[in-house]
């Protein structure tokens, strides 16, 4: 099931709030993991049993881990090695090896891949790991440790959440009308961005993906990629403000996922934009046990290598996820320890054309499917073998969805929603009734949008 779906936004929503706030307090967290097996079962029931299954596991073997503490690495390795990594990598590409091999079973729907099966998993992986080094103790009740993988907000696409700080959430939160009010606004405002901007441009991108390669200019190549980083922004980013709302509405607090990435003048700040909860979840796990504290040298580049290509690998099991994780990994060892300091020297708006220029030729990579058709598809950008550099058809582009680019362009800034809060605040009369009329207008739209099936799946519920 969808956030932006007549189902969801009419049914299961609202029996859920009900159901969750007539609830007394000590019972609440149950009845949040029967709603979130709900949800989850919604679209695929078959792929709840992995979600279950995924929380049986990871309770149980918590408990292990903590009680035998660091003395042995044996528990530790079956619980992650030999549980979560082994079923997150079945999940994920058994239909993908099948497939490559001819096999017929690829096609079944025992093989496809449980929507957000990449998230839950790191999230219990996570877990474990955080239990294994003591930061965190063993959940002895199975209904909180449900809740910290399974949460509904945050099951589907994330964000990862640090089990430190959830766990105070998962033990005690208090309901104030101010945090609810303020997570409907969250909801209706990332509903917004996704059915009218995000999926309005994923009809360009796929307009300009229809175009036969030597008929593509090279104006059309790049406005398909910008097409497709500004779609993945509203679309992505207005999935994770539907989140964060949700979550206010039944009194969490989930960190927030995506940060203005247009905004940024450098590779490491647009993946402290973009995703950050995955990197950081990476970097904790991952970067930082395998280079030992020392991220500089050669040892530094290389466990840096490694945590991209498996960055990489987590996003899809292809030559061109491996190439564009390898990519990443090169730019972020080139400007943290190669150009270092320098780069501050560089006025911020060349830093930030470059980080622009940089991270479309990274997109390409990411919208194939292979590291091949990538390549073409940059030679494309570089007028190599399409039809020049300007044509009619991108011209169209550009002028037929005229509206559309300037609106995209202007909701991308923090200035638009600044200057909104600046305009209205006071809380004047007249202001509240404008915000009313703005948040009503942007339900009536997204809703009108829902139902005219003018939607895409979310590209992260391949993972």
């Amino acid at each position: 099931m969808a956030f932006d779906s007549t189902v969801f936004i009419f049914i299961f929503l609202p029996i859920s709030l009900i159901l969750y706030y007539v609830t007394p307090a000590k019972f609440k967290n149950l009845t949040l993991v029967f709603e979130s097996l709900a949800f989850y079962a919604w679209g695929e029931p078959v792929h709840t049993a992995v979600l279950a299954g995924a929380i049986i596991w990871n309770y149980a073997g918590a408990l292990a881990v903590a009680g035998k503490h660091k003395k042995s690495r044996r528990t530790f390795a079956l619980a992650v090695a030999g549980g979560d990594v082994l079923l997150l990598a079945v999940c994920k590409y058994a239909r993908d090896v099948l497939g490559m091999a001819g096999n017929g079973l690829a096609e079944s729907r025992w093989f496809l891949v449980p929507v957000g099966v990449s998230f839950f998993m790191l999230q219990s992986i996570g877990y474990i790991i955080d239990v294994y080094r003591g930061e965190v103790r063993p959940k002895k009740n199975i209904i909180d440790a449900a809740v910290l993988i399974a949460m509904f907000p945050k099951v589907t696409a994330g964000p990862l959440v640090s089990c430190g700080d959830f766990e105070k959430q998962i033990a005690k939160r208090k309901f104030s009308w101010g945090r609810f009010s303020e997570g409907v606004l969250f909801f209706i405002r990332g509903m917004s961005k996704k059915v009218i901007l995000g999926n309005m441009l994923w009809r360009v991108f796929q307009t300009i993906q229809l175009f036969p390669p030597s008929q593509m200019s090279a104006a059309s190549a790049w406005l398909g990629c910008l097409a497709f980083s500004m779609q993945m922004y509203f679309s992505f980013g207005g999935y994770c403000d539907m989140a964060l709302g949700l979550g206010k509405m039944f009194g969490f607090e989930l960190p927030d996922n995506v940060d203005h990435p247009f905004m940024s003048v450098g590779i490491m700040d647009f993946w402290g934009r973009w995703m950050s909860t995955l990197w950081k979840w990476f970097c904790s796990y991952v970067y930082l046990p395998l280079c030992k504290g020392n991220p500089g040298g050669s040892m530094g580049f290389f466990s840096l290598l490694a945590t991209w290509v498996l960055i990489g690998i987590w996003h899809g099991f292809g030559t061109s996820s491996v190439v564009w994780g390898i990519y990443f990994a090169v730019l972020l060892f080139l400007e943290g320890f190669v150009l270092g300091e320098s780069l501050a020297k560089i006025p911020k708006i060349i830093r930030w054309f470059f980080t622009m220029l940089l991270l479309m030729v990274g997109w390409a990579f990411f919208f194939n499917a292979s590291a091949g058709k990538a390549f073409s598809y940059l030679g494309l950008m570089a007028g190599i073998g399409g039809n020049g550099f300007v044509d009619s058809k991108a011209v169209s582009i550009v002028t037929g969805y005229g509206m559309l680019w300037a609106a995209a362009f202007v909701f991308s800034l923090p200035l638009a929603h600044r200057t909104y809060e600046w305009l209205l605040r006071g809380g004047t009369r007249w202001k509240v009734v404008l915000n009313c009329a703005a948040y009503i207008s942007l339900f009536l739209l997204s809703v009108a949008g829902i139902i005219a099936g003018s939607g895409h799946e979310l590209f992260y519920f391949r993972f």
